[in-house]
């Protein structure tokens, strides 16, 4: 059979990584589609992955809305000349539209219940929806569940290794780091929502230093008093980086679970922490111990010096390896049910 998966963050890659080599070699071929976003193309160069552009990544809802018959021409385009039989994608309305159109089946894997697009307009059209086990929403006879969540895909110890070289390039054995992760705010799922103010990023960096180095991992382009501290390494080595850590921070949402599960304490800070927040972001926390969702700041800041000052890398180590001693295989599950 002939796959389609669409990229449009860098998560989506490492999340498709292993499903796509094992379809491989399971004889199907591949075709990787990929929108112009963020460091989703540096990624895929520096992994030496096939790539064709369907699009750019537009920032407000204006630009957003002008340019989707664009987009959807050109996956059109695209997906007409290489008949595909399954358009697999995080929950893209255009991949699921298009499939629609060419007659072919899509798969769409949502993760976050607050995004209304996926709900309202992406979900209806697509063949099947798989989920996390914990999904709080129920889309019907179509809807599967996996067991844990899908950073497993790529963060479980049977696939992923950490570089060693990562760790000498940040002295992790001299003296430990915190790496603090901020987002641009850009997606259409982020409208009305925000996370750190300059001031509470540099409140938080003071907060930080006397006790362990900081890396910080942004979006958007830092301004000038805080560019000394970029992370220095490779785009794709984040996970190793993150491994390494004796501290994670930020308002993301995807690197908070992804420092979690690789045995990072971590903390996510953002507005859309709360009753309403999504599921992943409190099973973590609240069943596996492994993440701190806080709201407020005052609030991080106590929490952040606390951690700074004594080591908690051991103890989550331990809860990570729980977790996944209990989740099983992600990816081969995923193969089974696209493969069906």
């Amino acid at each position: 059979m002939k796959y389609i998966f669409e990229l449009n963050h860098p998560k989506h890659y490492y999340q498709f990584k292993y499903v796509m080599q094992q379809l491989i070699r399971d004889g199907h071929e591949i075709k990787v589609l990929a929108r112009d976003k963020d460091v989703l193309l540096n990624v895929l160069r520096e992994e030496k992955v096939n790539y064709e552009i369907f699009g750019l990544h537009k920032k407000t809802l204006r630009d957003k809305i002008l340019g989707t018959p664009q987009l959807l021409l050109n996956y059109y385009r695209i997906a007409k000349c290489w008949h595909p039989d399954i358009i697999v994608s995080k929950a893209s309305f255009y991949g699921c539209f298009v499939a629609k159109l060419i007659g072919a089946k899509s798969v769409i894997f949502p993760d976050s219940e607050v995004v209304k697009v996926t709900n309202r307009y992406v979900a209806p059209l697509c063949t099947k929806v798989i989920t996390p086990g914990k999904f709080a929403l129920d889309y019907g006879k179509k809807h599967l569940r996996i067991a844990g969540m899908f950073e497993d895909c790529y963060l479980a110890p049977s696939v992923f290794t950490p570089d060693k070289k990562i760790a000498a390039q940040l002295n992790a054995k001299e003296r430990p780091y915190a790496v603090l992760r901020f987002v641009g705010w850009y997606a259409n799922h982020d409208v009305h929502n925000n996370g750190l103010t300059l001031d509470e990023k540099k409140q938080l960096i003071a907060a930080i230093e006397p006790f362990m180095r900081v890396y910080i991992s942004s979006e958007k382009p830092l301004p000038e008093e805080l560019q000394k501290y970029q992370l220095p390494t490779p785009t794709n080595a984040i996970h190793s980086v993150l491994t390494y850590a004796d501290l994670y921070l930020g308002d993301s949402q995807t690197m908070a679970a992804e420092a979690a599960l690789l045995g990072t304490p971590a903390i996510r800070t953002n507005t859309f922490v709360g009753p309403n927040d999504m599921t992943n972001f409190k099973v973590l926390e609240n069943e596996y111990g492994l993440l701190c969702n806080i709201r407020e700041f005052k609030d991080v800041l106590s929490v952040v010096q606390e951690f700074a000052a004594s080591s908690h890398k051991e103890e989550w180590m331990q809860k990570r390896d729980a977790y996944f001693q209990k989740v099983g295989d992600t990816n081969a599950q995923i193969v089974q049910w696209i493969e069906e």
